[in-house]
């Protein structure tokens, strides 16, 4: 569930950096977290009626990386990163 459907994946060693390219198929409505030495990523994707994706993405202390979304990518920080696309 984390690395197919939310798209959370290392991008460096330790885990220092995540990449983050959700495959959500048919799915309209997902999240879910996981553990991290430095906390919880947390991932939430969210269609709404017309179309529009809410993506909002937590990352932990000292944690950064990038979304990529429909092969766009977009840097994160650590903390809350909420997308509109």
């Amino acid at each position: 569930l984390f690395r197919i459907v939310l798209g959370i994946d290392s991008d460096a060693p330790g885990f220092s950096k995540v990449k983050i390219e959700p495959n959500l198929g048919y799915l309209k409505n997902v999240s879910g977290s996981m553990p991290h030495p430095n906390g919880t990523i947390s991932a939430s994707y969210m269609q709404d009626a017309k179309g529009k994706w809410k993506c909002s993405l937590q990352l932990p202390p000292t944690v950064t990386g990038v979304f990529i979304w429909n092969g766009k990518r977009y840097p994160l920080h650590t903390g809350n990163n909420d997308f509109l696309l």
